[in-house]
């Protein structure tokens, strides 16, 4: 059996990326590997919808799809916006690591006591989103890759 070589190309390109940028190097820091978290990356809660597509009739879930990422927050916290893109960047990384986790079919919901003023200011203002409450304390946030819920 013929065994497969595998080159690894990041210390080659990191290398080269290092000499192309050489004239800068006083004004650059440069990383070979950069680890982003000290603790393992977890998210809050997943809720997988079996069957797909089935309805759950709850005020909480009317947004479901098939895999659903929630983030919860303490009463004292509020949701800030690098709350949303780290929570965004879990539900990515989760529809790259999961071979049937379709982006469309992933829901992100985002718990807590407070209403994130700052968070809900940044996404109609900044990202362009339609924000609106559905039901009282609950929100809905279209206009993204997700579609997001946020309940208070």
């Amino acid at each position: 059996m013929k065994q497969k070589h595998s080159i690894n190309w990041h210390p080659a390109f990191f290398q080269a990326i290092q000499l192309e940028l050489a004239p800068f190097r006083d004004t650059l820091r440069f990383f070979p590997e950069f680890q982003l978290t000290s603790e393992p990356l977890r998210i809050d809660s997943l809720i997988i919808l079996k069957p797909p597509g089935a309805q759950v009739s709850k005020n909480i879930a009317r947004i479901f799809k098939t895999f659903n990422i929630w983030e919860f927050k303490s009463p004292d916290d509020s949701f800030s916006v690098k709350d949303f893109f780290k929570v965004y960047a879990y539900a990515s990384l989760y529809a790259a690591i999961t071979p049937e986790a379709d982006m469309s079919a992933i829901t992100l919901t985002f718990a807590g006591a407070r209403y994130p003023r700052e968070l809900i200011k940044y996404l109609r203002d900044v990202r362009k989103y339609r924000v609106e409450e559905a039901e009282p304390g609950i929100y809905r946030v279209e206009g993204g890759l997700y579609p997001l819920g946020r309940h208070c």
